[in-house]
């Protein structure tokens, strides 16, 4: 879990429009610090985070995190949160394709705001990256990389990696494996998706959602038994290792998967 952050706030003086081809400049004095008021509000979402496959805390989660807003709706730390949960709610599998693709543009816009922000913070540009791909998953691939999807979707993907490659206990690898794993064919890349995953796995070797995303590798490769492997070493291992509400949505996930085996 990222650490609170809460000393680096600013705010535009006036919302830039929430669109990804909107302006990018930003003039030297429409920056000033964040309300103070912020800073708790803040504190509780970050609480509150760690507790988030539990209904009435990602509710809470939505409430200080709305309550932020309006205090201070262009602050960084604000909008790279936002971008966050919206990450989180449009990964749920349970959601319809459209709603999820839905929460995941949003997601990306907010992001774009942040990377405007602050362009050498990674939680920007990170979740820039991810929220664009669960956009590009529920509008389909083909037509997502008909909107030249993949290369800004690489763009973001890239600074995050170069600014931290450990960040957030591999999720950038995760979301590199990823990457190569959704494209069709030619671009798909079995190979490249799990050397990402590997590295993933290097970075923090309890990483669940990067075993279920290798035995879906496996999968679609027609590794059944290894696949089988994998997911129940996911189902057997302990949530608290690194992020509970992490590891308690991808054993749920592993166990739906282990279902569909032969």
């Amino acid at each position: 879990m990222l650490g609170i952050a809460l000393t680096a706030f600013v705010a535009m003086e006036s919302r830039a429009a929430s669109t990804i081809e909107g302006n990018s400049s930003m003039p030297a004095n429409a920056v000033k610090p964040a309300p103070a008021a912020v800073a708790p509000l803040l504190e509780r979402f970050d609480e509150e985070w760690t507790r988030r496959d539990r209904p009435e805390s990602l509710a809470a989660a939505r409430a200080a995190l709305d309550g932020a807003e309006k205090v201070a709706p262009e602050a960084y730390e604000v909008l790279w949160r936002e971008a966050r949960y919206l990450a989180w709610v449009s990964d749920d599998t349970s959601l319809p394709t459209k709603e999820r693709s839905r929460l995941g543009k949003r997601g990306w816009e907010v992001a774009e705001q942040a990377v405007r922000l602050e362009p050498d913070r990674i939680e920007g540009h990170f979740y820039a990256a991810v929220n664009m791909g669960n956009y590009a998953l529920g509008i389909g691939v083909l037509k997502a990389l008909s909107q030249g999807i993949e290369g800004k979707f690489k763009e973001r993907l890239s600074r995050a990696e170069q600014i931290d490659p450990t960040f957030d206990s591999g999720t950038v690898y995760n979301a590199w494996g990823r990457f190569w794993y959704e494209l069709p064919w030619p671009k798909y890349s079995a190979r490249r998706s799990e050397e990402a995953l590997r590295k993933a796995l290097r970075v923090n070797p309890a990483s669940a959602r990067a075993r279920v995303y290798l035995a879906e590798l496996f999968m679609k490769e027609d590794k059944i038994e290894q696949a089988r492997n994998v997911l129940n070493d996911v189902i057997a291992s302990e949530p608290a290792a690194y992020d509970p509400p992490e590891v308690r949505r991808m054993q749920a996930r592993a166990r739906h998967l282990l279902e569909k085996l032969p």
